[in-house]
């Protein structure tokens, strides 16, 4: 059975970096909903209306479909925030007989804004707005007991 390694966790708490190491070693492909976003013109870190993360999650389904059908592995890269949302890829990923992995970056909030805060200062990446993140934080669905996880702290 193939692997879907659905990313979990707030801006900031290293999801990117992790999954494009997991994405390379194991030779698979990569999908990045910023990158989606990107391509469309838009970016998270300045707050997207439902309708067009909605565009969003559908193109990534159409990707995750279009690589399912060759029996890979892959990484996708999101917040995963919402249960609902997670909910949606592991559904989706059974009807081709793919196992759903979560990987939970579970960072604390001060360590969040304290990154973000150093970003701002350094600009080596785009920012998100401390708005975005602390609307995030209240509103975060933390992985239950039932979902396949494996957590990473901040270290």
């Amino acid at each position: 059975m193939k692997t879907l390694y659905l990313m979990c966790g707030m801006p900031f708490s290293g999801k990117t970096t992790l999954a494009q190491s997991i994405a390379k070693y194991l030779h698979a492909p990569y999908i990045s909903l910023d990158d989606i976003n990107e391509f469309r013109g838009l970016f998270g870190g300045d707050g997207i209306p439902v309708e067009e993360w909605e565009k969003t999650h559908s193109i990534a389904i159409q990707q995750l479909q279009n690589l399912m059908l060759s029996q890979q592995d892959i990484v996708l890269d999101d917040t995963s925030c919402f249960r609902w949302l997670r909910d949606r890829y592991r559904d989706f990923s059974i009807k081709y007989n793919y196992e759903t992995i979560l990987i939970y970056l579970d960072v604390p909030v001060s360590e969040i804004h304290s990154r973000t805060e150093e970003n701002d200062k350094t600009q080596d990446r785009r920012g998100v707005r401390q708005e975005i993140v602390s609307e995030m934080a209240k509103m975060f669905e933390l992985p239950q007991s039932d979902e396949t996880v494996i957590k990473y702290g901040p270290n």
